[in-house]
């Protein structure tokens, strides 16, 4: 598929794109709960390109409806249920209100993420939630389609002209999803599920046993069917959303100090933080917040640091 120059198109009016390691601010307020999507008052929509900017683990929902088309790369998304594993191609509908959970993603991921208002979305009733719940694979052709509209309404130079955009953008994406094959699914224990949406809403929980009893498993049964099925261990998860939190409490560290967002963030103490920073990160807290990484570097996925260690 053709590449842009750039991510974005520089648009006026337009606040959606994120550009740059500043502009990641929109993924960590969506880290968890409710978020409410910054679309302009005069738009239907939004479309921008997204990726490394992306936290590995988040989880949100939002009234608008949102698609996402892979470009290159990978991700798995955890909802109703289920384990959906995105790859190049990958055209994914996220309804309204629904919950979804970003588990892990490649360094090259590299998505289209667009969102409507629910004004548009009801307007057209072709568009069926029910059968649409987890993602399908274009074919070559067809997401070269896609990608091509969206850059052409990403180009926009009016409201009137990016919202012309946006409603044939969503139809044409429809079209394309039922004509589409099969997404690449795996059936989540419920057990999983129930643990991975309790330590969202508190990374601070440290009781394995706790998350097991609610999942009717035993510790040592829960543990093995989380790491097979999300492919980290729990305290290897729990890290990675604490991590993520105290970025986003944390910001540019202007106004508070590393201890009070550590524990903000869920860590117990000092000595557990740093552990699970330089494991997540290669490199210190300190280096990492005065930017003295990679570009865009974020938690890179557990398991490329595994192939690192064994092959390197």
């Amino acid at each position: 598929m053709a590449e842009p120059d750039t991510p974005c198109h520089e648009v006026p009016y337009k606040t959606g794109c994120l550009r740059d390691k500043s502009q990641t601010a929109w993924w960590l307020s969506a880290a968890v709960g409710v978020v409410k999507l910054d679309i302009p008052a005069n738009l239907v929509g939004l479309a921008w390109r997204a990726g490394p900017e992306l936290p590995i683990v988040s989880s949100h929902r939002h009234a608008e409806l949102e698609i996402n088309l892979v470009m290159r790369g990978s991700a798995t998304y955890l909802f109703s249920g289920r384990r959906d594993r995105l790859v190049r191609r990958s055209l994914l509908w996220l309804w309204p209100g629904r919950d979804h959970i970003l588990i892990d993603r490649s360094p090259d991921f590299d998505t289209w993420v667009v969102v409507f208002r629910p004004k548009l979305s009801r307007k057209h009733r072709q568009l069926d939630e029910g059968s649409s719940l987890y993602s399908r694979r274009l074919s070559e052709g067809e997401a070269d389609w896609l990608h091509r509209v969206l850059l052409a309404v990403t180009g926009a130079q009016t409201p009137a002209e990016n919202n012309a955009g946006m409603q044939f953008a969503l139809l044409q994406a429809w079209r394309l999803y039922i004509d589409a094959e099969e997404a690449l699914l795996e059936e989540v224990h419920p057990a999983v599920e129930r643990a991975a949406v309790r330590l969202r809403d508190d990374p601070s929980l440290d009781s394995v046993e706790e998350l097991a009893a609610a999942g009717g498993l035993s510790p040592s049964r829960l543990g093995r069917v989380f790491k097979a099925q999300m492919g980290v261990s729990l305290r290897e998860y729990r890290n990675q959303l604490r991590l993520e939190r105290f970025l986003q409490v944390h910001g540019n560290g202007a106004r508070r100090t590393v201890t009070r967002s550590l524990l903000e963030a869920g860590f117990g103490s000092q000595a557990q933080f740093y552990r699970a920073f330089r494991a997540a990160f290669g490199t210190s807290p300190s280096r990492y917040l005065r930017g003295e990484t990679a570009s865009g570097e974020r938690i890179s996925p557990l398991n490329e640091r595994r192939r690192r260690r064994d092959h390197g």
